[in-house]
Protein backbone atom coordinates (compact mmCIF):
# COMPACT_ATOMS: atom_id res chain seq x y z
CA UNK A 1 0.00 0.00 0.00
CA UNK A 2 1.23 3.39 -0.85
CA UNK A 3 1.95 6.00 1.44
CA UNK A 4 -1.88 7.60 -0.19
CA UNK A 5 -3.39 4.59 0.69
CA UNK A 6 -1.99 4.65 4.11
CA UNK A 7 -3.42 7.79 5.34
CA UNK A 8 -7.13 7.54 3.71
CA UNK A 9 -7.35 4.52 5.70
CA UNK A 10 -6.17 6.10 8.74
CA UNK A 11 -8.21 9.48 8.08
CA UNK A 12 -11.38 7.06 7.53
CA UNK A 13 -10.40 4.82 11.25
CA UNK A 14 -10.60 8.03 13.30
CA UNK A 15 -13.69 9.54 11.50
CA UNK A 16 -15.30 5.77 11.85
CA UNK A 17 -13.88 5.88 15.69
CA UNK A 18 -15.15 9.45 16.11
CA UNK A 19 -18.63 8.71 14.03
CA UNK A 20 -19.35 5.97 16.74
CA UNK A 21 -18.54 8.01 19.72
CA UNK A 22 -20.72 10.71 19.02
CA UNK A 23 -24.36 9.61 20.09
CA UNK A 24 -26.91 11.04 17.37
CA UNK A 25 -30.43 12.00 19.07
CA UNK A 26 -33.12 10.05 17.67
CA UNK A 27 -36.51 11.02 17.89
CA UNK A 28 -39.83 9.25 18.79
CA UNK A 29 -41.06 10.14 15.40
CA UNK A 30 -37.56 8.15 14.03
CA UNK A 31 -37.95 5.41 16.14
CA UNK A 32 -41.13 4.73 15.06
CA UNK A 33 -40.63 5.17 11.34
CA UNK A 34 -37.52 2.98 11.55
CA UNK A 35 -39.69 0.17 13.75
CA UNK A 36 -42.49 0.51 10.78
CA UNK A 37 -40.25 0.31 7.80
CA UNK A 38 -38.29 -2.59 9.55
CA UNK A 39 -41.79 -4.69 10.44
CA UNK A 40 -44.04 -3.94 7.25
CA UNK A 41 -44.59 -6.83 4.95
CA UNK A 42 -42.26 -9.25 7.37
CA UNK A 43 -43.17 -12.48 8.62
CA UNK A 44 -44.58 -13.00 12.35
CA UNK A 45 -40.59 -14.73 13.00
CA UNK A 46 -39.16 -11.51 11.44
CA UNK A 47 -41.24 -9.16 13.14
CA UNK A 48 -40.37 -10.79 16.45
CA UNK A 49 -36.40 -10.79 15.50
CA UNK A 50 -36.90 -7.39 14.87
CA UNK A 51 -38.65 -6.64 17.99
CA UNK A 52 -35.92 -8.17 20.24
CA UNK A 53 -33.28 -5.72 18.60
CA UNK A 54 -35.37 -2.54 18.13
CA UNK A 55 -35.78 -3.35 22.39
CA UNK A 56 -31.78 -3.61 22.71
CA UNK A 57 -31.25 -0.55 20.53
CA UNK A 58 -33.52 1.57 22.74
CA UNK A 59 -31.88 -0.27 25.62
CA UNK A 60 -28.37 0.96 24.07
CA UNK A 61 -29.13 4.14 23.42
CA UNK A 62 -30.90 4.81 26.81
CA UNK A 63 -34.41 5.08 25.47
CA UNK A 64 -36.45 2.33 26.72
CA UNK A 65 -38.51 5.20 28.62
CA UNK A 66 -39.64 6.21 25.50
CA UNK A 67 -41.06 3.01 24.06
CA UNK A 68 -45.02 4.33 25.18
CA UNK A 69 -44.76 7.10 22.79
CA UNK A 70 -42.61 5.87 20.45
CA UNK A 71 -45.59 2.71 19.88
CA UNK A 72 -48.47 5.24 19.95
CA UNK A 73 -46.29 7.45 16.80
CA UNK A 74 -45.78 3.74 15.51
CA UNK A 75 -49.84 3.01 15.76
CA UNK A 76 -50.48 6.64 13.53
CA UNK A 77 -47.84 5.70 10.96
CA UNK A 78 -49.39 2.19 10.99
CA UNK A 79 -52.48 3.33 10.67
CA UNK A 80 -51.99 6.34 7.84
CA UNK A 81 -50.61 3.85 5.82
CA UNK A 82 -53.25 1.36 6.29
CA UNK A 83 -56.13 3.86 5.58
CA UNK A 84 -57.12 3.97 9.22
CA UNK A 85 -58.08 7.63 10.91
CA UNK A 86 -58.63 8.13 14.26
CA UNK A 87 -61.04 10.27 15.32
CA UNK A 88 -63.06 11.14 18.22
CA UNK A 89 -66.84 12.43 19.08
CA UNK A 90 -67.76 14.63 21.87
CA UNK A 91 -71.28 14.39 23.09
CA UNK A 92 -73.32 16.02 26.10
CA UNK A 93 -74.75 12.54 26.70
CA UNK A 94 -73.59 9.10 25.45
CA UNK A 95 -74.52 8.63 21.51
CA UNK A 96 -76.58 5.35 20.00
CA UNK A 97 -74.57 2.98 17.87
CA UNK A 98 -76.39 4.53 14.78
CA UNK A 99 -75.61 8.00 15.58
CA UNK A 100 -71.99 6.32 15.85
CA UNK A 101 -72.01 4.60 12.29
CA UNK A 102 -73.22 8.24 11.00
CA UNK A 103 -70.62 9.73 12.93
CA UNK A 104 -67.90 7.28 11.49
CA UNK A 105 -69.56 7.23 7.49
CA UNK A 106 -69.52 10.81 8.20
CA UNK A 107 -65.46 11.17 8.72
CA UNK A 108 -65.05 8.13 6.41
CA UNK A 109 -66.47 10.29 3.53
CA UNK A 110 -64.29 13.36 4.58
CA UNK A 111 -60.94 11.68 5.02
CA UNK A 112 -61.30 9.81 2.04
CA UNK A 113 -60.17 6.64 4.74
CA UNK A 114 -60.85 3.12 4.56
CA UNK A 115 -61.65 2.90 8.03
CA UNK A 116 -62.44 4.95 10.95
CA UNK A 117 -61.27 4.28 14.62
CA UNK A 118 -63.97 5.95 16.61
CA UNK A 119 -63.28 7.12 20.46
CA UNK A 120 -66.75 8.67 21.72
CA UNK A 121 -66.09 11.04 24.91
CA UNK A 122 -69.17 12.47 26.95
CA UNK A 123 -68.42 16.37 27.86
CA UNK A 124 -71.44 17.43 29.22
CA UNK A 125 -70.10 21.30 29.44
CA UNK A 126 -70.97 20.92 25.99
CA UNK A 127 -74.32 21.05 26.40
CA UNK A 128 -75.53 19.22 23.31
CA UNK A 129 -74.50 18.71 19.98
CA UNK A 130 -71.08 16.99 18.58
CA UNK A 131 -67.91 17.93 18.50
CA UNK A 132 -65.38 15.72 16.02
CA UNK A 133 -61.71 15.61 15.98
CA UNK A 134 -59.72 13.89 13.21
CA UNK A 135 -56.53 14.32 12.01
CA UNK A 136 -56.15 18.00 12.08
CA UNK A 137 -59.59 18.71 12.03
CA UNK A 138 -62.30 19.97 14.54
CA UNK A 139 -65.70 20.26 13.54
CA UNK A 140 -67.60 21.83 16.39
CA UNK A 141 -71.18 21.55 16.26
CA UNK A 142 -72.19 21.92 20.10
CA UNK A 143 -74.48 23.70 21.39
CA UNK A 144 -72.10 25.56 23.55
CA UNK A 145 -70.07 26.80 20.48
CA UNK A 146 -73.26 28.07 18.73
CA UNK A 147 -74.31 29.60 22.02
CA UNK A 148 -71.14 31.45 22.35
CA UNK A 149 -71.14 32.56 18.25
CA UNK A 150 -74.58 34.04 19.27
CA UNK A 151 -73.15 35.86 22.12
CA UNK A 152 -70.50 37.28 19.96
CA UNK A 153 -72.92 38.35 17.02
CA UNK A 154 -75.13 40.41 19.75
CA UNK A 155 -72.29 42.00 21.35
CA UNK A 156 -71.63 43.51 17.85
Amino acid sequence: MTDNGKQITGIFCRLSSVVSSVKMKVTIRQYAESLYESVVDKTADEIKSVIKKFVGILKENNDFLKIEKILNEFIKIWDRNHGVVEAEVTSARELDKDVLKLVKDYVEKLSGAKEVALTEKVDKSILGGVVIKYEDQVMDGSLKARIKELKENMIK
